[in-house]
């Protein structure tokens, strides 16, 4: 066989060999979502409803690996259509799964769909959220942490522990209220508060998290509603 020919095979082998490692390195996370309307959930010692995650606010962590495959079912149990985005994360050839008006239907009441995206090539903090109908201003975000692959080395020592800390701010109102005010072009609503993982500054609210100087990272994400 001519040396070139060997060189061709050569470069075939290698390369379905490392599409093999990728392939056995990622993993596939099933996750199923529940989300709800919960008017038991004070953010701010306030009768409002909140959108929650199986029963969660903020909803629940995706913790995952560069290269994993994620499956969110996410069941629409509120009496209106909903998406859910996923900010930071790069839809590559599948922008279908983003979450976003124009790309997605929305997830009607009563029914469920999938999310299948890939954690291509990225590693670091992100997050999810609800895009239409002002559902963020009601809930239903949380944080995406997308870990390192141990062949894939960080410039900084391994922390002893890691926590995610969502800072967002907070409205007083129903988000079903401020978002029939805006239709009204009402710009007088403005948030009350700001929330720190879904807890306000009210005395019965707080909490503490207590670490060690050098042994935690701290993952910040900005949960804004604009």
């Amino acid at each position: 066989m001519a040396p070139d020919c060997h060189r061709f095979c050569l470069i075939h082998f290698v390369s379905f060999t490392t599409l093999l490692l990728v392939l056995v390195n990622a993993d596939e996370i099933f996750l199923e979502w529940q989300v709800n309307i919960d008017t038991t959930i004070k953010p701010v010692s306030v009768d409002q409803p909140v959108i929650t995650i199986n029963g969660m606010f903020p909803g629940p962590l995706i913790n995952a690996t560069t290269n994993d495959i994620i499956h969110v079912n996410v069941f629409n149990n509120m009496d209106e259509p909903l998406l859910i985005t996923w900010n930071g994360i790069q839809q590559r050839l599948n922008s279908w799964q983003d979450g976003v008006s124009g790309t997605n239907c929305p997830i009607q009441p009563g029914l469920n769909w999938t999310y299948v995206f890939t954690l291509k090539d990225q590693i670091g903090t992100f997050s999810y959220f609800p895009s239409i109908n002002f559902h963020k201003a009601g809930g239903a975000f949380g944080p995406i942490r997308v870990n390192n692959r141990v062949v894939i080395p960080v410039p900084f020592p391994k922390p002893h522990g890691e926590f995610d800390l969502l800072v967002g701010d907070w409205y007083n109102e129903s988000f079903k209220d401020i978002r029939s005010s805006l239709k009204k072009s009402d710009l007088d609503h403005l948030p009350k508060s700001m929330l720190l993982n879904g807890r306000s500054r009210y005395p019965q609210s707080n909490q503490t998290i207590v670490v060690e100087e050098g042994k935690y990272q701290q993952k910040l994400k900005k949960t804004l509603v604009v």
